[in-house]
């Protein structure tokens, strides 16, 4: 074999064996096929929860940074009332520094004068994060201004306010004629101690036109249930529909348990003689339960309640 001949043989050797590194690298960095997986099956619409939107709410400006705002969608509005009513001081100025009264005067002025909308939004806002009693008078005067926007401000601060000073302030909101403002006012007096006045604020919302107004007066009432709210539980039975009567029977039985002598009465005169066979077959059930009788028409009913009321 000849030089140039051999030369030729290792040429062509060195060629193949940069062409066989290739060819082993290129195999060993394709990628590796991915195994097919089927689509996951989708949840069928009619299966799927059903988010009711709800009017946005007026926001309330900080003029510190806060989580308030965040709260208030993770907690409910009657747990944060409670938190802001108990930050502030029993006694005297409820925030220690700062010209509450001041705030007030300005406020209350600022709505006798006409002043601008934009003013007026602009003390609401503070005076909706005081949380006391003493910003009442402003909340008063908010709640006659012609902006919609500045009577929500005013609910806005009356639910900070865990005192019966806002019960006149309700009774303003729920002759307002924004049905989404009188439902919200009705959240001031989530946190007040039941007493007889209140009687008068969820009778006129159990009258209301709009039924969410009328169910979330039912709810205060739920919350509120005790002997001297037996007014309204009383009025619910006569003027509300089936699911209202039943809600009041239920409050009524829980009265009983809890040793009231007067829930048997209502649930007797009216339950009995309700317009709806359910409402009246629910009364003959908790009658017997909580009686031990085994009476069955509302004039049995009448005599043996005569006979052994105390």
């Amino acid at each position: 074999m000849t030089t140039r001949d051999g030369v030729k043989l290792s040429g062509t050797i060195i060629v193949l064996l940069i062409v066989g590194v290739l060819i082993f690298l290129g195999l060993r960095n394709r990628e590796k096929p991915v195994p097919y997986e089927p689509p996951r099956p989708r949840t069928p619409i009619t299966e799927r929860k059903v988010r009711t939107p709800r009017k946005p709410k007026v926001v309330v400006s900080q003029d510190t940074t806060s989580t308030n705002a965040a709260a208030e969608e993770t907690i409910s509005m009657r747990q944060l009332r409670h938190e802001r009513a108990v930050m502030f001081l029993p006694e005297g100025d409820p925030i220690p520094g700062f010209d509450t009264k001041g705030l007030v005067e300005d406020t209350m002025a600022a709505f006798r004068s006409n002043a601008p909308t934009e003013k007026k939004l602009e003390l609401m806002n503070q005076i909706a994060m005081i949380g006391d009693k003493m910003v009442m008078p402003a909340v008063l005067e908010a709640l006659e201004d012609k902006d919609e926007e500045v009577r929500t401000l005013a609910v806005e601060a009356m639910k900070a306010i865990d005192d019966p000073a806002v019960v006149e302030g309700v009774e303003k909101a729920l002759k307002d004629p924004d049905p989404d403002l009188r439902e919200e006012a009705l959240e001031c007096i989530a946190t007040l101690t039941p007493e007889a006045s209140l009687n008068d604020i969820i009778m006129q919302a159990l009258n209301d036109p709009n039924e969410d107004v009328r169910e979330n007066a039912l709810d205060m009432l739920t919350m509120l249930v005790d002997d001297c709210m037996m007014p309204s539980l009383d009025y619910a039975l006569k003027q509300g529909d089936a699911d209202t009567q039943e809600t009041s029977l239920t409050l009524l039985e829980q009265l009983h348990e809890e040793g009231s002598h007067n829930a048997l009465q209502p649930i007797i005169e009216q339950g009995l003689l309700s317009q709806y066979n359910e409402v009246r077959q629910m009364a003959v059930s908790i009658l017997q339960e909580q009686t031990g009788q085994n009476l069955t028409t509302y004039e049995q009913w009448a005599k043996w309640y005569e006979e052994n009321r105390k």
